[in-house]
């Protein structure tokens, strides 16, 4: 089994608006409501190609009890820790040229929501192989938050992707995660300095295993990735259409999540990720496969041994 969590989850409302601008009044020409949160988007994904998986995390309020009610009607289970604080709502409002967010911190939690959370995810860990951790912090939780987590995880011998940015990666990868997934703002991030080469990358990445990473997976877009572990692999990917690129990092660590739990060989979980993102890329609908399509484009993706 795979246990997602997802500590900030949200309601993730989308306002389709052709002419927005500043300061006039609106009114939405169409309007979506999802559960939200990265580790919800890892999921729905995993569902969607037939995972055993349960989420879990900390929600509260009506709004925990709306994500709750439709992941239900999507048919996923969850097993989230209920508190009194009430789940942030983020918003995006679409239009013909840009998209505005705005994006709820959600109120703190008590010492105790999180002493309860930690006992129920305990006991999910116990049921799993596999556990993803996804997504930003809420707010007052201590950046390190996620390095006790993995190391909870660790001492049960089970793995852990983190996917996380910020202060909370740094910290989060001295648990010693068994994956983690940055993207090229996120090593900047880890440098301090731009990216413009794969001896930066590299060298963000030793950063990245010198603290506690185990295996390190690079996401180039359009280019593919580089995995960093044992040895360095090119994950080369098929030119697609791209439709929407939101949500593709969180298939692409649903992809290796399945591939964990399924016992595939090492080049078949970096293909199986990929894929997942590319089929994520071609849908306008965030956290959403097609498994046909995700089967055809890992059979055009190739892995090689790369020396850098």
């Amino acid at each position: 089994m795979i246990t997602t969590v997802t500590l900030n989850p949200a309601i993730d409302t989308r306002y389709f608006i052709e002419d927005f601008k500043e300061g006039r009044l609106f009114r939405a020409e169409k309007t979506i409501k999802s559960p939200g949160g990265k580790g919800l988007n890892v999921t729905k994904v995993l569902r969607q190609m037939g995972a055993d998986v349960v989420a879990t995390g900390i929600i509260g309020g009506k709004n925990g009890e709306w994500i709750q009610e439709n992941l239900k009607k999507m048919d996923i289970k969850e097993e989230f820790y209920v508190s009194s604080a009430e789940t942030r709502v983020c918003i995006a409002v679409l239009a013909k040229h840009s998209e505005t967010e705005i994006l709820e911190s959600g109120e703190e939690l008590t010492d105790s929501d999180l002493r309860a959370f930690e006992k129920k995810l305990m006991e999910l860990v116990e049921k799993s192989d596999v556990i993803t951790m996804s997504g930003s912090l809420p707010k007052g939780m201590d950046a390190g938050y996620y390095q006790k987590l993995v190391e909870l995880v660790n001492r049960k011998g089970k793995k852990v992707i983190l996917d996380t940015s910020g202060k909370s990666l740094l910290e989060g990868v001295k648990g010693k995660p068994y994956l983690i997934k940055p993207n090229f703002d996120e090593l900047e991030y880890v440098l301090g300095e731009s990216i413009d080469g794969r001896d930066k990358i590299k060298k963000a990445v030793e950063k990245l295993k010198n603290l506690g990473a185990q295996n390190v997976l690079v996401s180039l877009g359009g280019e593919g990735a580089i995995y960093f572990g044992e040895e360095i692999l090119k994950i080369t990917i098929p030119k697609i259409k791209i439709h929407n690129t939101v949500g593709s990092g969180d298939s692409s660590v649903a992809g290796f999540a399945k591939g964990l739990d399924d016992g595939l060989e090492l080049n078949e979980i970096l293909k199986l990720s990929m894929a997942c993102g590319m089929s994520n890329a071609q849908s306008m609908e965030t956290g959403r496969v097609i498994p046909e399509d995700v089967k055809e484009f890992m059979e055009n993706i190739t892995v090689e041994v790369l020396k850098i």
